[in-house]
């Protein structure tokens, strides 16, 4: 059975220009399923007509949830962001457990394309497992979310449900979209880049990419127990930097081996954009890339190639610039700009009542909702066009409650799964030896794989 809410009312808009990253999103077919989840499960008896004002409340506060994009007479891609509007909601009764059908739900969901072109880009599932257990997963394309703001979605649910109103939404998309595009790049800027990408080896040994599309097969990465966690986070603390670099480090190392000759290589970070405390709360497509060129020649230590991408992290924020400004001056419009990417969320900070309203009950013995492990490893089926945010190998490591996990994606015309997996066995083997023994050459950590 279906049933839905209003979609999104465009009887009254504003318009604003895109982002970057949207404009890269944009499908000539006008179908896309590049598509963020956020996910909840909800234990016990569930108010559904609470949940739907949860959710309209949601949509209200931000603005990403009632946009969709078009062009204007001249051509030109715009946002137009309804005055008011509610999401999409189709509901489900399953007969299997939670945890049997959930992966199908994630890979059925990430198929289901969007209409880009004046088309609603947020949408909601309700399945239930029984009268005592619900998943509900709210699905944005990426033009109007990234992994952040799923968290964001996430959390602000989860207030919404207890009763606690969320601290005011500070900046929305379009402001953000607005505030990228006045970006202009300064002479030191344009020098900088064009020497660090001109004499670097943006290929790592890869395969380049001839067609307009891809097919994503995303095997697991093997998963680190929480003691090579929490080593390799006391690895980055010694060396003043971040989990970031050391998995950027690792990620070097693997495809460079610690060769004597692998000189500078350019590998692609994935920034949330979200350290003005203004986009901290924004639900859009913040994501950027940012090129990290890195020193891997001499085949030295762990401890010494992390310095290296530390100081290599430290020249490019200092030149950073969006990468929708940076590529045209340098000719590199063409996606997938990297070779190599490295996707790292860290894990949200615990939720603070700061910045919000007293807390309420939510509805009476409703149970409060709570956040799901996603399953790694799920391999889609239907290709999708090269982005701006894309690699032919892109690395996507996460934390959750088992450790150091996640995903590494590659496509499937370039290489067969188990290429892709051999990668990031590569990969999580390299750093698990690294966090116990940082001093030893990157040649005697690559470890080979069948």
């Amino acid at each position: 059975m279906t049933a839905r809410l209003d979609t999104v009312a465009l009887a009254s808009t504003r318009t604003c220009p895109v982002s970057f990253p949207q404009e890269s999103l944009w499908s000539p077919s006008g179908l896309s399923a590049i598509n963020v989840p956020a996910v909840l499960r909800f234990r016990g008896r569930l108010d559904v007509g609470h949940l739907y004002q949860v959710l309209g409340v949601l949509v209200g506060r931000h603005e990403a949830l009632r946009t969709v994009l078009g062009r204007t007479s001249d051509g030109a891609l715009e946002q137009r962001i309804a005055v008011g509007g509610s999401i999409p909601v189709e509901t489900e009764q399953h007969r299997g457990t939670l945890e049997y059908v959930f992966p199908r739900l994630l890979l059925a969901g990430s198929e289901r394309p969007f209409q880009l072109d004046g088309g609603p880009l947020a949408r909601a599932e309700l399945h239930g497992f029984g009268p005592q257990d619900h998943l509900l997963i709210v699905w944005m394309h990426h033009a109007v979310s990234d992994l952040a703001a799923s968290r964001v979605v996430v959390e602000e649910i989860k207030q919404l449900w207890a009763g606690v109103q969320p601290a005011p939404v500070r900046a929305q998309m379009g402001d953000f979209a607005v505030r990228e595009r006045a970006v202009r790049a300064s002479a030191a800027q344009q020098r900088y880049w064009a020497d660090a990408l001109g004499s670097a080896d943006d290929r790592l040994g890869l395969p380049a990419v001839t067609g307009g599309e891809h097919l994503a097969v995303r095997p697991s990465l093997p998963l680190l127990p929480r003691e090579v966690l929490e080593s390799l986070e006391r690895l980055a603390a010694r060396h003043r930097t971040t989990l970031t670099a050391v998995l950027a480090a690792a990620v070097v190392a693997a495809h460079t081996g610690g060769r004597a000759d692998s000189g500078r290589v350019v590998l692609g970070l994935t920034m949330s954009n979200r350290e003005l405390p203004r986009f901290r709360s924004t639900v859009g497509c913040l994501t950027d890339q940012l090129p990290l060129v890195v020193d891997a020649g001499g085949n030295p230590t762990f401890s010494q190639l992390l310095g290296r991408v530390r100081e290599a992290l430290l020249d490019a924020y200092d030149h950073r610039l969006p990468l929708g400004v940076l590529l045209p001056l340098l000719g590199r419009q063409r996606p997938p700009v990297f070779a190599v990417n490295l996707n790292f969320l860290p894990p949200p900070n615990p939720p603070s009542p700061q910045g919000a309203s007293a807390p309420g009950h939510g509805p009476a013995d409703a149970a409060p909702p709570t956040e799901v492990e996603f399953p790694y490893g799920i391999v889609k089926t239907r290709p999708d066009p090269w982005w701006l945010g894309d690699a032919v190998l892109a690395y996507r490591p996460r934390i959750d409650g088992r450790g150091l996990g996640g995903e590494i994606e590659g496509d499937a015309g370039l290489h067969s799964v188990d290429a892709v997996a051999r990668h990031g066995q590569r990969f999580s083997a390299l750093l698990a030896k690294a966090a116990w023994n940082p001093g030893a050459t990157v040649g005697s950590l690559v470890v080979p794989t069948r």
